[in-house]
């Protein structure tokens, strides 16, 4: 496989009625996702498996983990260990863009 360079400007979509997600690079050990949202749309609480990073490339949402909350925005990363329930809103006025980079478990 080839080394790939991804243009987020470029490959973003956003749905009007839910947030759109879409694979844009996996191999056997990795899935990267493009997560897009339109304001008050979200990504319920949920666990994984492994763990689970998050890069916010634009906007700010509201990051949900455990029973606390915290306001993220472009250039953060978010490390969610495995088994750790989290989730996140846009709560703000503006898109939100998140890589999502879940590594796959045995």
């Amino acid at each position: 496989m080839k080394s790939q360079v991804f243009d987020v400007q470029t490959i973003k979509k956003f749905d009007t009625e839910k947030r759109h997600q879409e694979t844009i690079w996996s191999d056997d050990h990795a899935r990267i996702s493009l997560i897009c949202m339109k304001p008050g749309q979200e990504i319920i609480t949920h666990t994984h498996h492994g763990s689970h990073i998050w890069t916010v490339m634009e906007g700010s949402g509201e990051f949900v983990f455990g029973k606390e909350s915290r306001t993220v925005t472009t250039g953060q990363i978010v490390v969610v260990p495995a088994f750790e329930d989290h989730g996140i809103r846009n709560s703000s006025t503006g898109d939100l863009v998140i890589a999502s980079i879940t590594a796959h478990v045995d």
